[in-house]
């Protein structure tokens, strides 16, 4: 096998050392001949010169030695993943989404229930709304993290609209981080900690690159985060729905509210019917039978019936766990997050009165 030669790089600080030189034999001319005023024009450019000034720190700290700048990570931010190789920039935000501000929490929001709440499914289970919302499963109040916000598949994305325009990697998906799912919890994300609640917000796709075991890849992250951090208490696998409609295309599910359009959204709960054993499906379905009956007063017609499964869905591990559906495939992002926002201000209402 043929080697190729190496190629040796110069001493990065030779041209500088050199211009320094120089530098103070113009000077002691320039003084001579009364041209300061040139010698300080030549100086302003040269102290603008990011390479030379690199190179003029080499000769104090050393040879080869550049500083190490340090930059602080960015609070509230989990396990977000690091920034992409050549990856262009971040669009601007459109101009009716880029001054966020977290919504302002009325006194005494949310303290109404409405009278039921309908769960549907498939499950062969007993449960007694009524007495769920009599008895409500009450969370501590807690120091530290209190909420976990993962993505069991990430890469779920939505129509595109006028703010927000994406190429489909595959049907109505994407691993961009700016128009999918993760999206959505990063606006959860700043709404809870906006009114003081400490999340943590893992932005990990794990149904990327394979679609198969996202579920098992999402319940290690899902304990790995429990154990580090036993305050959380609720843990929130946040997706967005799909459906076809019969001619061709997908819904949309719609909400209005003083004229602006959002994404209706699902608490989906798991169970133990599929096989697996699932001790807290009864207080999870009891957290999201609460959740929604104050969400039904305040919102109606935002939230879809409350969906018990026969899978577990991860629910397992900690009481107050759910699923939240945030609209479907035929919905905008623009409306995932006016939806996220309003839940966002409820969630930390309530856990904030806890």
């Amino acid at each position: 096998m043929k080697k190729r030669p190496v190629r040796r790089r110069g001493n990065p600080i030779a041209l500088p050392a050199f211009l320094c030189i120089m530098l103070a034999v113009l000077l002691l001319g320039l003084h001579c001949l009364g041209g300061e005023p040139a010698f300080e024009a030549l100086l302003t450019r040269l102290a603008t010169n990011e390479g030379f000034v690199s190179g003029a720190l080499a000769l104090e700290l050393g040879a080869g030695g550049r500083p190490v700048v340090h930059t602080p990570a960015t609070a509230g931010s989990g396990l977000s993943q690091p920034p992409e190789p050549d990856k262009a920039p971040a669009p601007p935000e459109p101009a009716n989404e880029s001054a966020f501000a977290a919504p302002e929490i009325p006194a005494g929001a949310f303290s109404e229930k409405a009278a039921t709440v309908e769960v549907s499914g498939t499950t062969g289970l007993s449960f007694d709304v009524e007495e769920m919302l009599a008895n409500p499963l009450e969370l501590r109040k807690t120091d530290g993290p209190q909420v976990l916000i993962v993505h069991t598949h990430g890469t779920e994305a939505y129509t595109n609209d006028e703010n927000y325009s994406y190429t489909s990697e595959e049907n109505f998906r994407t691993t961009d981080t700016q128009y999918n799912v993760v999206a959505v919890g990063d606006r959860l994300t700043e709404v809870l900690e906006s009114h003081g609640i400490q999340t943590i917000h893992c932005r990990s796709m794990f149904d990327h690159p394979s679609y198969n075991g996202s579920y098992g890849r999402s319940l290690e992250e899902i304990k790995a985060q429990l154990d580090a951090n036993p305050s959380i208490q609720v843990v929130i696998d946040l997706h967005r729905d799909d459906i076809s409609l019969e001619g061709g295309g997908k819904m949309s599910l719609d909400w209005e509210q003083d004229g602006e359009e959002y994404a209706r959204m699902m608490f989906v709960i798991g169970s133990g019917e599929s096989g697996l054993t699932h001790e807290n499906w009864e207080q999870n379905l009891n957290w999201a039978v609460n959740l929604q009956a104050k969400l039904d007063a305040a919102y109606p017609g935002l939230m879809r019936a409350v969906n018990l499964r026969k899978q577990r869905f991860n629910q397992h591990l900690r009481p107050g766990s759910m699923i939240i559906e945030c609209g479907a495939s035929g919905n905008t992002l623009t409306q995932a997050l006016r939806s996220i926002e309003l839940f966002g201000g409820f969630l930390a209402a309530e856990l904030n009165a806890a």
